[in-house]
C-alpha cells in the first residue's frame, strides 16, 4: 500500500514553517522537496544510482589522487568505521565521496550514457564550483577552489542546535517522500543525497567563516541541490 495514503504532506509542511518561522526561503525551498514526488529527473537519478553504482569512474588510482580534490580529502578527512558524531568528526571522506556520486549520476541521468574521461573531468571542476558557489554553480566567474585549509576546516566543523534541527526535519520530509517514491529499497540512495546536503551545508559554513552549521547552511544546502538536479551538467559552460 503506497505510503502517501497515510501522509499529510500540508500538515507536515506547516509544522516545520511554524517551528522555523524565522527562516527566509522556507516555504518555497519545502515546496520545491515536495514537489521531488513527481520528478522524472528525481526518478532517473534515483535509477541511475541503482544501476551503475561504482560502475562510473574506472580511472587507476594513481589518475584519482593526481586531482585536487581527492587529494585533500584523502588526506585530510578520516574515514571511521562507523559514523557516529561527536564521537566522529560531522564531515568525514564518506561525505566526499557521496557528493561526487551524485554529481555522477546526475550528469549520467541527463546524458542516458557511460561517462567519458572529459565528463569525469568537468564534474571535478563542477564539484569545486559547488563548494566554493553553492547554488551560484553555473555562474561564468572566477572563485576559489577549495584549498588544505579549506578542508581544515570543513574537518573541525559541527552543528548548531538549530541548524541540525532544521536539517532533520527537512531530511524526514525528504526520506518520506523517497520512500513514497522508490520504497524502501532507496536507503543506500537517501543515505547518499544526506551526505551531500551535510557536505555542501558544511562548505557553507566553511565559506562564511564558520565553525558551526546554521540553519541558513542547511538552506543554502537544499537550494543547492535541487538546483542541481535540475541542470543538465553535459550542457552547463564551466569556463
Amino acid at each position: 500500500m503506497a505510503l502517501h495514503n497515510f501522509v499529510d504532506w500540508d500538515t507536515k509542511k506547516e509544522k516545520i514553517l511554524i517551528e522555523f518561522s524565522d527562516i527566509s526561503e522556507l516555504e518555497k525551498l519545502i515546496k520545491e522537496i515536495l514537489d521531488l514526488k513527481n520528478s522524472e529527473i528525481y526518478q532517473r537519478v534515483y535509477e541511475t544510482s541503482k544501476d551503475k553504482e561504482g560502475k562510473l569512474r574506472d580511472e587507476p588510482i594513481h589518475d584519482l589522487l593526481k586531482l585536487s580534490q581527492v587529494k585533500y580529502a584523502t588526506k585530510i578527512l578520516k574515514d571511521p568505521p562507523l559514523y557516529l558524531p561527536p564521537l566522529t568528526d560531522v564531515i568525514i571522506s564518506s561525505h566526499f565521496i557521496a557528493t561526487v556520486s551524485i554529481i555522477d549520476f546526475i550528469l549520467c541521468a541527463y546524458k542516458q550514457e557511460k561517462l567519458s574521461q572529459k565528463d569525469l573531468n568537468k564534474n571535478h571542476m563542477l564539484l569545486e564550483k559547488l563548494m566554493s558557489l553553492l547554488n551560484s554553480f553555473d555562474d561564468i566567474k572566477d572563485y576559489k577552489a577549495p584549498d588544505k585549509e579549506f578542508y581544515q576546516k570543513l574537518k573541525e566543523i559541527k552543528w548548531e542546535k538549530q541548524g541540525k534541527k532544521l536539517f532533520k526535519k527537512m531530511s524526514n520530509l525528504k526520506f518520506e517522500i523517497s520512500y513514497e517514491k522508490f520504497g524502501s529499497g532507496s536507503s543506500t540512495f537517501r543515505t547518499g543525497e544526506g551526505f551531500t546536503l551535510t557536505f555542501l551545508a558544511a562548505c557553507n559554513a566553511v565559506n562564511h567563516n564558520r565553525d558551526r552549521i546554521l540553519p541558513e547552511d542547511v538552506i543554502k544546502a537544499y537550494k543547492t541541490y535541487l538546483k542541481l538536479l535540475n541542470t543538465d551538467i553535459s550542457k552547463l559552460n564551466l569556463i
